[in-house]
């Protein structure tokens, strides 16, 4: 029996969009200024690219899912191609990957990247009270704890897409055989346990077309950053799965690119006041 974290990658529509985001990517490879393979750390594996905007333009920090074991940021370029021309700065880290990187040491390079950026905004044009935290999936719950590790004074906002912020029930699925988690460090690596600055904002979704898990994820994420203060956008993208609504993040018009768009605006509005 499929586990209830098990992701459809034979639904209708699933492998399209992990081909059409490789292809987008290819092409925003093209945009002037772009820097590819940047080292925020040592490893082979910490480094990041960054795709910049101008002078004192706002960044979006993404990191990307693969259940903390795939993928790579090549692959997650495209939303550059958008955002560039809007005068943002898009950047995209790859991090260690499990089972031979312990979870909070894959926590440990995301919050490095974090701090990468802030030491070297200046070098790339970029506003450091405009840096805005992005992640997908897996990456979702790096950007989620990055958050609560981090003064609201270094980021601007937290958008959070189809993540997994309870990591108590994976300890009976797939994901754990890599993670080798037990409940006491489930505990310690959930971010529904490790919460923000009550002000930051945030914006939690997922597709409308998920699993009944990951709904569940981002609906009690959503109940506990509310009850804690936190101003938060909830909302499903109508029809999306879970390889879908990443697209979101690089197209004009669509749910998660305007949730994004106000983030930006409240942060440019901040800024100035400051």
């Amino acid at each position: 029996m499929a586990g209830a974290y098990d992701l459809p990658g034979d639904t209708p529509g699933f492998a399209e969009a992990q081909t059409e985001m490789s292809v987008r990517s290819q092409e925003a490879v093209n945009l002037p200024r772009a820097q590819f393979d940047v080292a925020y750390g040592p490893h082979p594996r910490q480094r990041l690219d960054i795709f910049p905007a101008g002078q004192d333009t706002p960044a979006l920090l993404f990191f990307r899912g693969g259940y903390w074991r795939l993928g790579e940021k090549e692959d997650r370029r495209f939303p550059a191609s958008a955002w560039v021309p809007r005068g943002v700065a898009w950047i995209v880290p790859n991090y260690r990957l499990a089972p031979e990187t312990s979870l909070p040491d894959i926590v440990e390079d995301a919050q490095s990247s974090l701090d990468w950026i802030i030491s070297n905004a200046d070098a790339y044009g970029i506003d450091v009270t405009q840096i805005h935290l992005i992640g997908n999936s897996a990456g979702a719950h790096l950007a989620a704890m990055v958050a609560a590790r981090t003064v609201p004074e270094r980021i601007a906002s937290l958008m959070l897409v189809s993540g997994l912020y309870d990591l108590l029930p994976l300890l009976s699925e797939e994901p754990n055989n890599w993670l080798n988690l037990n409940v006491g460090s489930a505990r310690a690596m959930s971010p529904v346990h490790h919460l923000p600055s009550p002000e930051l904002p945030i914006t939690v979704c997922c597709g409308g077309a998920e699993t009944e898990a990951f709904k569940l994820q981002s609906s009690e994420f959503a109940e506990c950053l509310s009850a804690n203060g936190n101003p938060v956008d909830h909302f499903e993208s109508p029809g999306r799965n879970h390889m879908e609504v990443i697209m979101e993040i690089g197209t004009p018009g669509t749910p998660v690119f305007s949730a994004l768009e106000r983030h930006l605006e409240k942060g440019r509005i901040r800024s100035k006041g400051q």
